[in-house]
Parts: structure tokens; C-alpha cells; sequence
């Protein structure tokens, strides 16, 4: 074949070449791209998150948490965010724990759904010789959690990955289980609180902090929510009994339980 006749058929070749390589202009997806269906989530619950949220990726493994966002690391920063911290006080939530749960330097909290330790530091700091267990079902949030230990150099928060049925508190191995926001992530909760009966000491408390119901400005939709009325009826079914509940924030019922004397 001559020179001319070969640099002809180059140049077909090239121009085909481009014509199969340029993207459809109708509004259909090309066959190398996943379509939307395939990226989209089901709907979860934004729990404390803004109700943008839901349109943003979702990066990484799933949560291990069956209740929260799927999106663990947005959660995460959320959780630990100064708007949450401002609303939750910790600081004055761990003082009043202490105070009216008549708890030791060398008392043991344990602290159920702890997320990124939010409220762990001011309860390590009121117990310098006793520890916090700190306690998540997912493992991200204890990576978040144990980075916060080595940086504020803590000895007395021990993280503890739990179960979905189990918190894997040893038994009579804490004078208070603690737990904030997380009632409702729990699937049968009647049967999770009489097991927990067995890890509170002689004399120990169960201390709720839960947003109040309805619709609030701030935290999950009611739909989201276990009523006040519903969560009282199934701690009365686990075998406690409410001992108090104090006026201390706007948006949360803080309450504290204690074993009925027949459960004792």
C-alpha cells in the first residue's frame, strides 16, 4: 500500500474513533455509569443531624449502628459538634450523675451508646481512681473515642466494642449505667434493660438523658422517638423504678432509676 492510500486510512480510523468515543447528549446515562438507583440509600433517621443530610454520600463501611445515619463519619463530627456539646452541658450533666448517684472517686460508670466521648471526659475527671467504661456498637466511634484518650492522656476510659444484645458490662461492674440519646436505637428494649439488671451494683442507678417528645427544633422527629409515657411503661416492665427527674435542659428528660426492691 502506498504512503498516501495508508496516512487516508488513518485518518478514517481517527475519525470513527472520535465519533464512538463522544457521550450521548438525550439525557441517557452511559453504559459506564452505575445509575442513580444503584448509589442511592434507603431512608434513615438524622439523628441530631440536619434534615440535608439524607443527600449527602455516604462514604465507607455501613454504621454498625442499625439506628443511626448511614454516613458514620458526618455523625460523628456531629455528635461532638459545640452546637450538641452547648445543648447537652456534659460537663453539668457528669456533676449531677455524681452528686445524685452518690458516686466515689473510685466509682465505675458505664456509659451505653458513648458515641465520640462527649460526655466521658468530665466523668473520668470526677473519677480519678475508679474508670468510665465507654461503650459503642460501632467501631468508628471508639477509633474517634480512643484518639481522644491518647490526646487528653486518660487512664481510666476503657472503650468496649458491645453487641446488639449486650453491653458486655461485667456483672456488678457498674455503680451507674448511663445512656444519652440512645434509648430508642435499642430492639427489644424490655428484655436489653432486665440485662442489664445484673451488671448495676448493690445501690447502683440507671441515668437517662432523651429528648422530650413531639417535634423539637433540635434532634430526631417524634416519629423517632420511644414516648415518655412508652419508655417509663417498659423500664416499669425491666424492673425499675423512677427515683427522679431533674429540670436541668430544655429539650431532655434527665431521669434516674433505680431497681424496684423486689428486683434487688
Amino acid at each position: 500500500m502506498s504512503a498516501p492510500s495508508t496516512r487516508a486510512l488513518a485518518g478514517v480510523v481517527l475519525a470513527l474513533t472520535a465519533l464512538a468515543c463522544q457521550a450521548p447528549r438525550s439525557g441517557s446515562l452511559e453504559p459506564s455509569q452505575p445509575a442513580a438507583t444503584e448509589q442511592a440509600e434507603a431512608p434513615v433517621e438524622l439523628h441530631h443531624a440536619e434534615p440535608a443530610a439524607q443527600a449527602e454520600p455516604t462514604t465507607g463501611a455501613p454504621n454498625r449502628d442499625l439506628h443511626g445515619p448511614a454516613d458514620t463519619e458526618r455523625y460523628i463530627s456531629m455528635l461532638a459538634s459545640d452546637r450538641r456539646i452547648e445543648e447537652l452541658k456534659p460537663d453539668l450533666v457528669a456533676r449531677r450523675i455524681y452528686e445524685r448517684a452518690n458516686l466515689t472517686p473510685a466509682s465505675v460508670v458505664a456509659d451505653i451508646g458513648c458515641g465520640p466521648g462527649v460526655f466521658d471526659w468530665p466523668l473520668a475527671a470526677l473519677l480519678p481512681a475508679g474508670h468510665v467504661l465507654a461503650i459503642d456498637v460501632e467501631p468508628r466511634q471508639l477509633d474517634t473515642l480512643r484518639a481522644g484518650i491518647l490526646e487528653r492522656g486518660l487512664t481510666n476510659v476503657i472503650p468496649v466494642l458491645a453487641s446488639y444484645e449486650t453491653p458486655h458490662i461485667p456483672p456488678a461492674g457498674a455503680d451507674v449505667i448511663f445512656i444519652a440519646d440512645t434509648y430508642h436505637h435499642f430492639e427489644d428494649r424490655v428484655a436489653y434493660f432486665r440485662g442489664l439488671r445484673s451488671a448495676l451494683k448493690p445501690g447502683g442507678s440507671l441515668v437517662l438523658l432523651e429528648y422530650k417528645d413531639g417535634d423539637l427544633p433540635i434532634g430526631p422527629p417524634a416519629a423517632h422517638k420511644v414516648p415518655l409515657v412508652e419508655r417509663h411503661a417498659e423500664l416499669d416492665e425491666a424492673g425499675y423504678e423512677l427515683v427522679e427527674t431533674l429540670g436541668t435542659h430544655i429539650w431532655h428528660d434527665f431521669e434516674f432509676w433505680r431497681l424496684r426492691r423486689a428486683e434487688r
